[in-house]
């Protein structure tokens, strides 16, 4: 995954990321939805997945479409840039649906994160996570990135 170090670092429209862990019946602490290894015939396996769960967990429509693309990109970084395998987890909070893609690559510094030139192949990625949710978040370090998108959930407020 070309998700590089910037450790601790967050790209934000205002989002929020959610806390992982807890009951999964209880949305206050942290659900984990989906728990899976990203590997290359994976997939699309883990793209029909990730749209189940978040259209289950309340995403619907444009939001969801959006949310499922975005992890697609970030989990086809992984198989592309991010030695090959990593893990997805599928979180739910009260107010929003994270996900975690955490590759198995070296990390890096830099975290490209502009649109390339029109005439430049591919790296529009992580530029287009970033435009379809509420907020990219990157964690890099000499055994892997994590990347986490988040979108908040339709009619829930947050309370902080």
């Amino acid at each position: 995954m070309v998700l590089h170090q910037l450790c601790g670092a967050q790209v934000s429209r205002g989002g929020h990321v959610g806390a992982g862990g807890g009951d999964p019946d209880d949305v206050r602490a942290g659900a984990t939805l989906l728990s899976d290894s990203i590997t290359e015939v994976a997939v699309t396996r883990l793209r029909h997945a990730v749209a189940a769960a978040a259209g289950a967990a309340g995403l619907a429509g444009d939001a969801l479409e959006d949310f499922v693309l975005a992890v697609h990109e970030l989990v086809t970084n992984v198989v592309r840039h991010g030695g090959g395998s990593g893990r997805l987890r599928l979180l739910r909070d009260a107010v929003s649906l994270s996900c975690q893609v955490t590759d198995d690559g070296p990390g890096t510094e830099h975290v490209p994160m502009a649109l390339p030139q029109p005439r430049t192949p591919g790296h529009r990625g992580l530029w287009l996570a970033q435009q379809l949710t509420d907020s990219l978040a990157f964690d890099s370090g000499p055994h892997g990135t994590t990347a986490t998108v988040t979108a908040r959930l339709p009619g829930v407020q947050s309370s902080g």
